[in-house]
């Protein structure tokens, strides 16, 4: 036993040796270096992807100094994973600069992030086409083929692969672009649109290259729409305003034709008033505006209109105000209940009377002729 360790050992060269320690030293810092590259984006996923690279470049360097073939196969292979790994690493070295030299940065719980942009995310996508010819035709070489009529047919053949699956993939990189390009909702946006019939208020998380994710701020949990499907929604960015006072916001209330506009008025003026002593959500420099929305059969609707700029509290705002409203309503006897019109019913008798003095006829005889 210990001779073949020593034979095994012997079969090492510096240069596997050295192979062994940087897989070795890059398998540990593969989580730091990854982290400092991007911290966001597939984070695990990348982590997970070079220590396997790692992991293959040891075992099959091993392999080949025990076995001892006669063809050099394995170191072949062994060549071609550490090409595949600088690959993956170079693309998210030079994807980092691209990132800070064109990306756009933002201000996230509390730490500056970097948000992709059309011009980071179009030549990360050069870099990552050109970094992958490369490392193909490479590999290519690396395993014996090296005429172009080889190289061609191989690459012909991962060609045609994309040609024929290019309808699931390429649409949503396109709308992706295009998205970004436009600047229709950038991550950090508050949209509002129809999934599925409801409607649905959402903060865009990140634009990702073929969906983007969104963080429900009804339900609290996060959507994935294919960014081909967001392109077609219509999307209403509720974090762009049209003015510097902030988002118009609006609530409608039926209330009884019996109460006045001076009351209804001053009834939410003070409601506002409670509002803005103890919650302070909204722009409180401008009044609440009250307003007839609508009249009708049973009710005049009253539209609250008020600005705000959470625009991330939007669902809780409302429901704040609505129940200080309501808490002020009862005070004032202002009932928000829909009033209903009152229907009239014909009711029957239970017992219907039978008519006096209707004498039947008396049946009439007729003589027969003899």
């Amino acid at each position: 036993m210990q001779d073949f360790i020593n034979h095994t050992l012997s079969n090492f060269t510096q240069l596997d040796g050295f192979t062994i320690a940087a897989s070795v030293l890059l398998f540990v810092a593969a989580t730091p270096i990854n982290r400092w590259l991007n911290p966001d984006e597939g984070l695990a996923t990348r982590i997970s992807m070079m220590r396997i690279l790692n992991f293959l470049i040891v075992v099959v360097v091993i392999a080949n100094a025990v076995l001892l073939l006669e063809n050099d196969w394995l170191a072949r292979i062994t060549q071609c994973l550490v090409v595949i790994y600088f690959a993956a690493l170079s693309t998210q070295v030079i994807n980092f600069f691209v990132r800070a030299r064109f990306g756009k940065k933002r201000i996230a719980n509390n730490k500056t992030v970097i948000a992709d942009t059309y011009s980071s995310r179009g030549l990360s996508l050069v870099v990552a086409v050109v970094v992958s010819i490369i490392a193909i035709v490479s590999c290519l070489r690396i395993l014996g083929l090296n005429s172009l009529l080889e190289a061609g047919g191989a690459i012909g053949i991962i060609g045609i692969f994309l040609a024929m699956t290019q309808a699931s993939w390429a649409p949503d990189i396109i709308s992706g672009l295009i998205i970004l390009n436009s600047r229709l909702c950038e991550e950090g946006d508050v949209i509002q649109f129809k999934l599925d019939g409801e409607l649905t208020v959402a903060s865009i998380f990140k634009t990702k290259l073929f969906h983007t994710e969104c963080l429900d701020l009804a339900n609290n949990h996060r959507l994935m729409i294919r960014n081909t499907r967001l392109r077609e929604m219509v999307l209403q960015n509720l974090s762009r305003f049209a003015s510097a006072r902030g988002l118009r916001e609006r609530m409608l209330f039926n209330i009884d034709y019996q109460h006045s506009q001076l009351e209804v008025t001053e009834m939410i003026n003070r409601a506002f008033e409670a509002i803005d002593k103890v919650e302070g959500m909204r722009e409180e420099q401008f009044e609440p505006e009250v307003l007839v929305f609508d009249t009708g059969d049973y009710a005049v609707t009253w539209a609250v209109y008020y600005y705000i700029k959470d625009i991330k509290r939007l669902l809780k705002i409302k429901q704040v105000f609505r129940s200080y409203v309501l808490a002020e309503s009862e005070r004032s006897g202002i009932s928000l209940a829909t009033p209903m019109l009152h229907n009239n019913y014909v009711q029957e008798p239970e017992h219907a009377q039978e008519p006096e003095n209707v004498q039947e006829p008396e049946p009439h005889h007729q003589t027969a002729a003899n």
